[in-house]
């Protein structure tokens, strides 16, 4: 039921070429070439799956299987970009991946992915601001447009049956797609979470050298900011406004963000 619930909410159609990473034994894989789209690109790290997911291939030309790490792998290597991401993913990774998508897909034109993920990393993703699980990865997908957590997956449907609760997110991409790869927004929304129950402030001062406590203080002020505030408190359009003072410039993408 929850293989079908993806199909149904995908609204795959003859236009999309679908990228599938972790596609494991290949249990979603077929569902997704029993339904027309274009073409099907798997990325699976584990070659003991090989023979399986080939087989499937062997079957059906619009699957192409592709092997090794996908937090590493060079998406450029697909025969064309996918137009949507419809995945299990590995739960260890979420974060990686979904960096490594936005910089580099989401910028050539995939604007939709479906995917199950751990419920925790589901709420990081979809958190407004205000909620105490908001996150840059999930003000970045904002910026994109949109995400939101559609189901629950219990242990249950799974065998083996893991330890967590999962959940099915939809993430639609509008706008803002080469956003990911501007150092300065990035560096701006990791340092400003460094550590998450300190103030902005004392986050700033920490991880920008050319700022101390008066000039963050005079920023926040200027923003008509709380000296308090924290970084999940803090709207899209703030984060786009803070963006563009000077003394957040970077020049060097040095940042891995969580």
């Amino acid at each position: 039921s929850v293989v079908e619930y993806i199909i149904d909410r995908a609204h795959a159609s003859v236009c999309d070429r679908v990228l599938e990473v972790g596609p494991g034994d290949g249990v979603l894989t077929r569902a997704l070439l029993g339904t027309e789209i274009n073409s099907l690109y798997t990325v699976e790290v584990d070659e003991r799956l090989r023979e399986g997911l080939e087989n499937i291939a062997s079957h059906d030309a619009r699957c192409l299987c592709f092997w090794g790490d996908a937090v590493k792998f060079d998406y450029t290597a697909l025969p064309d970009v996918p137009t949507k991401i419809i995945a299990n993913l590995p739960y260890h990774i979420t974060t990686p991946i979904l960096w490594k998508f936005f910089e580099t897909l989401v910028p050539h034109g995939t604007n939709y992915m479906l995917l199950m993920v751990q419920l925790e990393a589901a709420e990081r993703i979809a958190s407004p601001e205000g909620h105490r699980e908001r996150s840059p990865i999930g003000i970045m997908v904002e910026a994109f447009g949109s995400a939101k957590v559609l189901r629950k997956v219990m242990p249950e449907s799974f065998y083996p049956k893991p330890k967590v609760v999962s959940a099915i997110i939809e993430i639609k991409i509008e706008r803002n797609t080469n956003l990911a790869n501007d150092v300065t927004w990035r560096a701006l929304l990791t340092r400003s979470f460094t550590q998450r129950r300190k103030t902005l402030v004392n986050n700033w001062c920490a991880s920008y050298g050319n700022i101390n406590r008066d000039r963050a203080l005079e920023i926040l002020s200027l923003h008509g900011l709380a000296p308090t505030a924290r970084a999940e408190e803090l709207p899209l359009d703030m984060w786009q406004r803070l963006a563009s003072v000077p003394d957040f410039a970077v020049r060097e993408n040095r940042y891995v963000l969580g």
